[in-house]
């Protein structure tokens, strides 16, 4: 993102609370780590970890300055990618960077991506690994190589009824089409499966609908199967935004595209959308208003098959038999499960600020805006930790300039993380001088 305008330490926590009180043990912030160093140790129950807050920060070109950091993830040979904004004041725009595993920087590139860089999803297809990238911002799903080649790029959904635009267009959103900021990308992966190389987003900042294509190929452009979820049928879709003629050539098309933040149903004064919506901002989502809250009462759940800010994705393979489509629906504090057919199964217990979602093993990593990283084991969140400790000293705000500001153990606003081959987690997170934290299992 851009600047953007001060969110106070209760929003980022507020929706956090309810899903660590599912958790029976409060998390361990402090504590010395096993090989008696320093580093605090963090976790809950077995989930123990030691940390290493600005992991690689040290190997990073003096020309690259972070800006905030949203998505990190790892390849099969075991290199460590970073998509960040990139840091204003930094002479090189390159917003992806790439570590070894010892935190030794190795390249570079993304300048496409500067003030634009968000959902970023690897996937080894045949013998050849891509990356693939949500950029909000532009309106744009792209499909890339390791270092950057183009292999196809979409701009905004005009094949998608729900997102019809121009004279004569039967969509919600008119003429001018529906607001598009596309999010992030999950990906089935499964040589021999028949949706294999089928992938998913969610319009996380735009109109709030989730997108399902298809590829016949690692190469071939996507096919839409299918638009499915979005606001409650009683709520308006917002009009225009990114994604029009020319949108994959680096910026916002299309008319009527609004100067502020997501602007789905229901948005409150200060989230996605509302009045004194951050730039680009990734703000927590209020409550879907089309959810019908009783005044003065308890809002009800929203609608299943309904989506609010669905920010992140991911396709659960833990049952290789049976994959699941996560989604982490961000406005109704919550996260659903999908069958492949796009038709919601049930939702995950525990409200939180979820943001993507990671898989190793029997575990999945879920980074919370609210300052937390939770895991997930089976269906049930067995462990939360990293926010603030009660009568501890608070976190700083996230558009800090001074990383001293930062208290050891503790997150601001995680964004994206990612297991590495060994069960260590990586976490990035949407603070304006972007920062990498390694929690090594202990």
């Amino acid at each position: 993102m851009e600047k953007n305008e001060t969110l106070s330490r209760r929003d980022l926590l507020v929706a956090g609370t309810a899903a660590a009180a599912v958790i029976a043990a409060p998390a361990i912030v402090g504590a010395q780590s096993k090989s008696g160093s320093k580093l605090p140790v963090i976790g809950q129950g077995e989930y123990m970890f030691e940390v290493e807050h600005d992991w690689a920060l040290s190997s990073l070109p003096s020309s690259i300055k972070y800006g905030n950091c949203h998505s990190v993830v790892q390849d099969s040979s075991g290199l460590i990618y970073v998509h960040h904004t990139v840091h204003k004041d930094s002479p090189s725009g390159h917003s992806v960077v790439v570590f070894d595993q010892k935190g030794k920087f190795v390249r570079s590139w993304g300048d496409m991506f500067r003030d634009s860089a968000h959902g970023m999803h690897i996937s080894k297809e045949g013998s050849t690994e891509y990356l693939y990238f949500a950029s909000e911002k532009h309106g744009i799903v792209t499909k890339r190589t390791l270092k950057g080649e183009e292999v196809w790029t979409m701009g905004y959904p005009q094949n998608a009824p729900t997102y019809q635009k121009g004279p004569g267009s039967t969509g919600p959103g008119g003429a001018a089409g529906l607001n598009y900021r596309p999010t992030n990308i999950a990906l089935l992966n499964s040589p021999g499966h028949a949706q294999h190389l089928d992938f998913w987003f969610g319009d996380g900042y735009g109109s709030y609908y989730m997108f399902h294509y298809k590829q016949k190929t690692p190469t071939s452009y996507p096919e839409l199967v299918r638009t499915f979820g979005g606001p409650p049928a009683a709520a308006a879709a917002p009009a225009g935004g990114p994604g029009g003629p020319g949108a994959a050539k680096g910026g916002p098309g299309g008319p009527g595209a609004a100067k502020g933040g997501p602007g789905g149903p229901g948005a409150a004064k200060g989230g996605p959308g509302g009045p004194g919506a951050a730039k680009g901002g990734d703000a927590p989502a209020p409550l879907a208003a089309g959810a019908g809250a009783a005044k003065g009462g308890a809002r009800p759940p929203a609608p299943i098959d309904s989506t609010n800010n669905p920010h992140g994705n991911w396709i659960d393979m833990r049952d290789p038999k049976n994959p699941v489509l996560l989604v982490a629906d961000r406005g109704n504090q919550r996260i659903v499960r999908y069958g492949l057919d796009d038709k919601p199964k049930d939702v995950v217990d525990g409200r939180g600020q979820f943001c993507h979602f990671q898989e190793h093993k029997d575990l999945i990593v879920i980074p919370d805006l609210g300052s937390k990283v939770h895991i997930m084991k089976g269906n049930a969140l067995v462990a939360t930790f990293g926010g603030p400790q009660e009568g501890g000293k608070p976190n700083p705000n996230r558009t800090t300039q001074n990383r001293a500001d930062f208290v050891p153990g503790q997150f601001v606003a995680p964004h994206g993380a990612t297991f590495d081959k060994d069960g260590n987690i990586f976490v990035a997170e949407w603070v304006e001088i972007g920062r990498v934290t390694k929690l090594r299992r202990v």
